[in-house]
Parts: C-alpha cells; structure tokens; sequence
C-alpha cells in the first residue's frame, strides 16, 4: 500500500489556502440574502475556484510555483475588486491569508 505525503512547506500552504477558502465562503454566504448581491456573489466564484485548484496542486507531489503565483494574481485581483460593505470582514481576512501566501510562495522555492 502506498501513503501519499504532503511535503511540509506544501502543508503549510494547504493550511493556508483552507483558510482562504473559507474566507472567501463566507464572503459568498455575506452576499446571499439580497438579490442585488448576485452579482458580487458571482464575482467571486472564479477566485474560489482557483483556490481549489491550488489546494489541488499543493496536495500533488511536484506543485508548480510560477502557475501558483500567477493565480494567487488573479485571487488577490478579484478579492480587491469586491467593494460591497457586506462581505468586508470576511474579505479583509481573506487579503490577510493571500499576503501570507504570497510571501511563502515566493520565499518557498516550490
């Protein structure tokens, strides 16, 4: 039987990517309730997707830093684009874990 592992440094990103998954998940969930807030809602969907495909590169064995750092680019730019008031917690949570990933993908060599 083989036992896929996750390399630390790789660990610590994932951790980080929940997290910022989760944040942006409450952003969504801020945004629910009134029909006006579709629109915001659905601005965030392609960030959220992207998170997931970096949780799924970092859960592989050999993730691609340049790839990870050109969507953690386009992450950053949908969450600083999203101005409804509603979702400003969570959004401002979420800009902290994308700082935090960014200087450990850049300082990590993956």
């Amino acid at each position: 039987m083989t036992v896929n592992t996750v390399p630390r440094s790789n660990q610590q990103l994932l951790a980080h990517l929940r997290t910022l998954r989760q944040n942006i998940d409450l952003a969504r969930a801020a945004l629910m309730h009134y029909k006006d807030d579709r629109v915001d809602r659905d601005k965030l969907e392609p960030a959220a997707r992207r998170v997931d495909a970096l949780m799924n590169m970092f859960a592989a064995s050999a993730p691609d830093r340049v790839q990870a750092l050109a969507w953690m680019s386009e992450i950053k730019a949908s969450v600083e684009e999203m101005t409804n008031p509603k979702a400003a917690t969570a959004l401002r949570a979420a800009g902290v874990e994308i700082e935090a990933l960014l200087v450990a993908l850049k300082s990590s060599g993956q």
